[in-house]
């Protein structure tokens, strides 16, 4: 699914099936009308037969648990009914004491709680650890911020654990809509639908830096002068922005093809939309691949524009100082003549001059030129100017 233009009507629609779904805690008042796209704390639980998102409290979802995982609940066992169990913003001693019920692996359940381990997908005897990370725009502004998902997929239940609002979660509710089931299709399904709404995001992430790598390459031969600093500025933004595409794209890459080889807890079915995800992913790595080519050879392109204007600059420059060297070559020996013949002393060619016919004066006026030339003249040979 390629369509990242969400329908606000459907949202709307959504979030009021999930608002008349609000259950009644166990004091018999109404919790606040919160939906699965709601800031802040939460726990939602999604069955299959219904779009209907039941929020519950922490005590109620224990309950729901111990129930669920009853052996002796044959009732529950034979209708098979999935869920999809969402919670957000959970503490840690509540995302431990789920974990233990779940009888999550320690090292699962500390990867859970810190948020801050990498793209992964990893089997265990009766259910999948994956985590996956979504970019999007922080509210308001231009900045791209990152959020991290981690979900445990059990044969009918799915859980996903997030400490902030996702983005992902309004497509896969849509999605949920739309379905020929009207519903939950199952557990599994899940994984595909957050994967799906996740690579949709990046799928317009990645067009926009095609544009602007695009709109870069025709502007290095335009611009000069003072608008060049602001062409740098964007491809060096415009680089790193790919780079980090880049990375998470490809995490992704690796997690379905990971899934693609599990036939236990991944439906059959399912695994024809997962191959589509990848396929969408490999064509955003291309993208990508391609991006880092141009902006690399956009950037060799404006340093050698820049070393030949720099150049012209120094020719110019070179010009100048020809011309006024030429000058200086007429005028500095006639300058040395005019000072020499200017000395108040007796010159060849003076006569009458009052204080004798000695040339003393002169002579060691010229040998005192001389050696001060032939001194400096040494310096500037040692230090390599001349």
């Amino acid at each position: 699914m390629n369509d990242n233009e969400f329908e606000f009507d459907v949202l709307n629609e959504s979030q009021g099936a999930a608002t008349e779904s609000t259950s009644v805690c166990s004091n018999g008042t109404n919790n606040n009308r919160k939906t699965l796209l709601s800031e802040g704390k939460h726990i939602f639980i999604t069955n299959q037969t219904s779009l209907i998102n039941e929020l519950v409290s922490f005590e109620e979802l224990k309950i729901f648990l111990k129930d669920q995982l009853n052996e002796n609940n044959k009732e529950k066992m034979e209708n098979k009914i999935h869920y999809w169990v969402d919670l957000q913003s959970l503490t840690n001693s509540e995302i431990s004491e789920i974990c233990d019920i779940l009888s999550i692996h320690p090292l699962t359940k500390k990867d859970i709680i810190r948020q801050e381990t990498r793209e992964k997908c990893e089997f265990f005897s009766n259910h999948i650890f994956l985590v996956v990370s979504e970019i999007h725009y922080a509210p308001g502004s231009n900045v791209l911020v990152a959020g991290t998902l981690n979900m445990l997929l059990f044969p009918r239940i799915v859980f996903t654990f997030h400490q902030e609002e996702l983005q992902s979660t309004y497509q896969v509710i849509r999605m949920m809509k739309y379905n020929q089931s009207g519903g939950l299709p199952s557990s599994g399904w899940m994984i595909y639908a957050f994967l799906d709404s996740i690579v949709d995001i990046y799928i317009d992430l990645v067009d926009k830096i095609m544009l602007e790598t695009q709109s870069l390459d025709e502007l290095v031969l335009v611009l000069s002068g003072i608008k060049q600093n602001e062409l740098f500025t964007r491809i060096g933004l415009a680089g790193r922005r790919v780079t980090n595409l880049h990375s998470g794209v490809f995490g992704k890459s690796e997690i379905i093809s990971v899934l693609l080889r599990d036939e236990k807890l991944i439906p059959i079915d399912m695994m024809r939309y997962l191959k589509n995800v990848q396929d969408h992913i490999l064509r955003m790595l291309q993208k990508l691949t391609l991006s880092q080519r141009l902006l690399s050879n956009l950037n060799n392109i404006y340093m050698a524009r820049v070393s030949l204007e720099v150049s012209d600059a120094s020719n110019s420059v070179n010009r100048n100082m020809r011309k006024f060297t030429a000058i200086s070559t007429i005028f500095i020996p006639l300058t040395l003549l005019a000072g020499i013949m200017g000395m108040n002393v007796r010159l060849p060619g003076m006569v009458g001059f009052p204080h004798g016919d000695s040339y003393y004066f002169f002579i060691g006026i010229i040998l005192i030129m001389l050696l001060f030339s032939i001194i400096v003249g040494g310096l500037f040979k040692r230090a390599k100017w001349l």
